[in-house]
């Protein structure tokens, strides 16, 4: 069974993010709609809460791996070698959104895989992101 690749923009309508910066989250998912991953109502296994409410998240690229093993290591890629944690992008969310509490978003699998980017940034990454699936497109025709 194949999976997805995804690279969303996390935007909190609860608490301020700093000016010119955005969350965004690289992952992978066996949901055809990728934003039904973070949907509370949607039964598909992964944990969920209601505080993904608090986030207005866009799914800005998806793209299909023949496997799951091909999907993830897209993503370690990203989160280890572009944007790796330790890193400058790599911040704890309650900390940056001056949350009440340090672990007010831990129900929220995913969460703590979020990177901070600049603007410029994110359009890199969606720069690289379709640059690659028009690669893997063009191989397969």
């Amino acid at each position: 069974m194949g999976y997805k690749l995804y690279f969303c923009t996390f935007r909190n309508n609860t608490f301020n993010t700093p000016e010119g910066k955005v969350f965004c989250k690289f992952g992978i998912t066996h949901n055809n709609d990728v934003l039904a991953r973070f949907n509370p109502d949607v039964d598909d296994g992964y944990q969920k809460s209601l505080k993904y409410l608090e986030w207005d998240i866009k799914a800005d690229f998806s793209m299909w791996f023949d496997t799951k093993e091909e999907a993830k290591a897209e993503e370690q890629r990203w989160l280890t070698e572009v944007f790796p944690n330790p890193g400058p992008t790599k911040v704890w969310v309650e900390n940056v959104l001056d949350c009440p509490t340090s672990d007010y978003y831990t129900e929220c699998s995913g969460i703590t895989e979020l990177r901070l980017l600049s603007e410029k940034q994110r359009k890199w990454v969606l720069w690289q992101l379709y640059k690659m699936k028009d690669e893997k497109l063009a191989e397969n025709v």
